[in-house]
């Protein structure tokens, strides 16, 4: 695997870990909220936007690691049959398929780049001012993290798909999962 890639993969699981930290903080919050709430009729402020905004950011800063892992939700019906009895043909539809995630990923990044900028300029937050606000930003910026994420999985996803259908071996650009039943 060469220096880049390891690198990418790297940066990958940093991603992920940081996400899953913020998941355990986040049940942290929740749970002191409650209790609060219950025992003490005293929630914490601003939890509702907390999780809301946190929600977004954790799905974005996780989704191309999930990628990579093959733990993305997909119908493998025809592509599995394709596998077996044309391989080339089937590596090659898959690299189309891999083209269009890239797409995917690459229209919501140009979508979502002027909503990171106006939040950015503007200082947009969520809350109620002179109680508890977050600013939206670092969301923005996490949405942006992640589908570049996002669009370079599938780019290498469609570099091995179409090497695979020229007869070369794979790169190893995804992580090889077992199914669980």
């Amino acid at each position: 695997m060469s220096l880049l890639l390891r690198a990418y993969t790297r940066t990958l699981l940093f991603l992920n870990s940081v996400g899953t930290v913020w998941i355990f903080l986040l049940m942290l919050v929740i749970v002191t909220d409650v209790i609060g709430r219950t025992a003490f009729t005293h929630p914490l402020p601003g939890v509702p936007e907390l999780v809301s905004l946190s929600i977004v950011a954790i799905v974005f800063l996780q989704l191309p690691h999930a990628l990579r892992s093959g733990r993305i939700t997909r119908v493998e019906t025809f592509t599995d049959w394709l596998a077996v009895h044309a391989p080339r043909f089937g590596a090659a539809l898959q690299g189309v398929y891999s083209l269009l995630g890239a797409a995917l990923f690459i229209g919501l990044f140009a979508a979502l780049e002027p909503l990171f900028v106006r939040a950015w300029t503007s200082n947009d937050y969520v809350g109620v001012e002179g109680y508890i606000t977050y600013p939206v930003w670092p969301v923005r910026l996490f949405m942006l993290i992640g589908c570049v994420g996002g669009a370079i999985q599938y780019l290498l996803f469609a570099l091995d798909d179409f090497g695979q259908a020229a007869g070369h071996a794979p790169l190893g650009v995804a992580e090889k999962t077992k199914d669980v039943v």
